[in-house]
């Protein structure tokens, strides 16, 4: 009889849920977007030793999660003869032996007994990892990286995230923490980050810093960005997405931004590439998804400036599995954990 895992991808905006059988194929799927956002942008949040609190908004997402969860299983039922546990990856930082979020920087997220809560409320063993932990699971077992014994999956997404396959293990360094390419420092003193450090490649590749750099240039020259601020409807709505928009509309100022942001993360890639020496480099997420030249681009840096011996044998590849392989992922590790 095949077994079924539930798998949860909570990402910088929404959450993606799926009950997946053994053999990765998805039987039933839902989502939904975040509301609150606790302490993304509190500097209250930058205390490493915030309790728990049950009456703080994230009270609220983890009951919507539960919830969605639930009816999920309703969902599947009629194919579904046994879900056998939830794997959830959360972009953050996860104490992996107690299931805990540390600190998940774009949610605002910390100190949350995430499997406790959980667990009590769907009577289920609940596995939690980091997101990109579930997504290069996913993409190592199921997607673009089958049969590869050394490879670094990196989505770019609201966040920067990766996860690291060595010798056909996938590595979680000391702390659980191993991966998280998105905090590497591309500019010395630069743009301040969501994690309190400050030239993060995140603050400049990533989806919300992709957004912030254009609002800062658009309060500068409002007649040079007026495309973009017109598909925003404002200057405060400038997202990633808007550029994407405005860059397939061939807008001169959305190339320029695109550009640049290739040259930022091609930044850390590079830098990856140089340490880890994998053989294969998966890129996926939203952002890549909106820009897909920018494989190109980070795959032509990469060869023009990594370490020769370091490419010899590299390819550079796109997710197989898109926006599914979160929760294809998080529900191979539960199945592989149960």
């Amino acid at each position: 009889m095949n077994s079924y895992f539930i798998g949860v991808d909570i990402g910088g905006t929404n959450v993606r849920l799926a009950v997946v059988g053994e053999n990765g194929a998805i039987a039933a799927f839902s989502s939904f977007f975040i509301k609150s956002k606790s302490l993304a942008n509190d500097q209250s949040g930058l205390n490493h030793n915030q309790k728990y609190n049950p009456d703080d908004p994230v009270k609220n997402e983890i009951r919507n999660i539960s919830l969605n969860i639930k009816e999920l299983l309703k969902k599947a039922s009629p194919v579904v003869s046994s879900v056998k546990g939830v794997g959830i990856g959360i972009a953050g930082q996860i104490d992996r032996d107690a299931g805990s979020v540390l600190f998940a920087p774009n949610l605002g997220w910390r100190n949350i007994p995430l499997k406790e809560i959980l667990e009590k409320d769907i009577n289920l063993p609940v596995f939690v990892m980091n997101d990109l932990t579930a997504i290069t699971y996913g993409e190592w077992k199921r997607g673009a990286g089958t049969g590869v014994k050394d490879l670094l999956c990196i989505f770019v997404g609201t966040g920067i995230g990766s996860g690291i396959v060595i010798n056909d293990r996938l590595t979680g360094g000391c702390g659980n923490t191993a991966g998280e390419i998105g905090h590497i420092v591309i500019v010395s003193g630069g743009r301040k980050c969501h994690c309190s450090n400050y030239g993060c490649l995140e603050a400049y590749a990533g989806g919300w810093g992709i957004a912030e750099r254009t609002k800062e240039m658009a309060l500068k020259d409002p007649a040079g960005f007026k495309n973009i601020i017109d598909l925003a409807g404002g200057i405060e709505n400038i997202t990633a997405f808007t550029i994407s928009k405005a860059y397939k509309l061939n807008d001169g100022v959305a190339v320029r931004i695109m550009e640049e942001t290739g040259q930022y993360l091609s930044d850390g890639v590079v830098t990856a590439v140089n340490l880890l020496n994998p053989c294969m480099v998966i890129l996926g997420g939203g952002i890549i998804e909106g820009f897909p030249e920018l494989v190109a681009v980070v795959e032509g840096e990469v060869k023009k400036r990594a370490l020769k011996a370091a490419t010899n044998n590299l390819t550079i590849a796109v997710s197989k599995l898109g926006n599914n392989a979160g929760v294809i992922g998080a529900a191979g590790v539960a199945a592989s954990k149960s």
